[in-house]
């Protein structure tokens, strides 16, 4: 089993707190970790290298803003705020005015020649544009696409809303929703249809990931195919515009300019219930990881059951793609230092909850 992180590890004299670990097909595992003594709460990414025990582990990180692997990081980083690298992947930089003025913008930078899946990801979105604000993109290159910075709250930051604006901002993001999935608009030829087999083989992808830091492994998998037997059973209906990723972090709200939607360059075609079941399930989690409250948990879960039947989603069909996806979570948080307890007890209870 590979040694994960603790939450704060030392490095170059400071420690340092370990935000999230991606998975990895051997040592050392990719990391991105903030200061923890608040002194320079500048993000990193680098490589925790497991040893024998917690003394003979090391923390090695990157340089400030750097990847050799990202090599247009250093320059879009250099008169801008990273928020948010995954070593020898992606890495989002954000910047603020410039020579040429303008608001905000982000910067998304991949490997060499990445760009091209991201911008045709976008095109594949254009139906949520319209119901939702979705990014402006300013530029583009081998290795970088720069966006627009949308206007807004997350909806993840339920701290920041009234009891009031947190149900009219899920009621317009989902209204939003169901606007895209009724007029679609002609979708690009070639969009590729996310179904109940696909979302099955991430499903156990990720159970894969989880083994090397999971004790529970084998019943795990009883879980993920007693899931995956509820996916294929479901009546699916027919496909829609998807997000395939739709989760609290990828929306925004302002009561002047309506719902925002990140991320868009996962959109794909898919039954109506795969957004709708991601949403509620991210809904379930974030109360169990103290994020949300239960009560505004339960707002948007009361909003989400309700727009499911307006739009004809059978409750079956979204309850066996929610914790598909909740057991993708749970393997997901597996790897977070903050949270591998809440995620061993939700895999537990889902185990619980499934037939056969």
């Amino acid at each position: 089993m590979h040694y994960l992180p603790p939450e704060t590890s030392p490095a170059e004299g400071r420690s340092w707190l370990i935000e999230r670990v991606w998975p990895a097909a051997s040592a050392p595992l990719p990391v991105e970790v903030r200061a923890a003594d608040g002194v320079e709460p500048v993000l990193r990414a680098g490589w925790f290298h497991p040893g024998e025990g917690a003394s003979a582990s090391t923390l090695q990180l990157l340089p400030a803003g750097e990847d050799p692997r990202l090599k247009a990081l250093a320059s879009a980083a250099a008169d801008g705020v990273v928020v948010s690298h995954r070593p020898g992947k992606r890495a989002v930089v954000r910047r603020e005015g410039g020579a040429g003025g303008g608001g905000t913008r982000f910067v998304k930078v991949v490997r060499p020649g990445r760009t091209a899946e991201i911008m045709e990801g976008i095109r594949r979105a254009q139906a949520f544009d319209g119901p939702f604000r979705t990014p402006r993109v300013l530029g583009s290159d081998e290795s970088t696409v720069s966006f627009e910075a949308l206007r807004g709250t997350s909806l993840h930051e339920a701290h920041r809303f009234s009891a009031a604006d947190w149900e009219v901002a899920w009621a317009q993001v989902l209204e939003a929703w169901e606007t895209t999935i009724q007029h679609p608009g002609e979708l690009p030829e070639g969009t590729p249809v996310h179904d109940a087999d696909a979302e099955i083989a991430v499903l156990r992808r990720w159970a894969q990931h989880a083994q090397p830091v999971i004790e529970d492994f084998e019943l795990l998998v009883d879980a993920v195919e007693s899931a995956a037997h509820r996916l294929q059973e479901a009546p699916a209906g027919k496909v829609v515009p998807a997000h395939r990723d739709l989760h609290d972090k990828q929306l925004l709200w302002s009561p002047d300019h309506g719902p925002g939607v990140l991320d868009v360059d996962t959109a794909c075609l898919a039954p109506p219930a795969l957004d709708l079941a991601n949403l509620r399930a991210h809904a379930r989690w974030r109360a169990e990881q103290g994020v949300w409250s239960r009560e505004q948990s339960a707002a948007v879960v009361r909003a989400i059951n309700d727009t499911a039947y307006r739009a004809g989603v059978a409750q079956d069909t979204l309850s066996a793609y929610e914790q598909a996806t909740l057991l993708r979570l749970g393997c997901v948080y597996a790897f977070r230092p903050r949270y591998p307890a809440a995620a061993a007890e939700l895999r537990r209870a889902l185990r619980s909850s499934l037939p056969g």
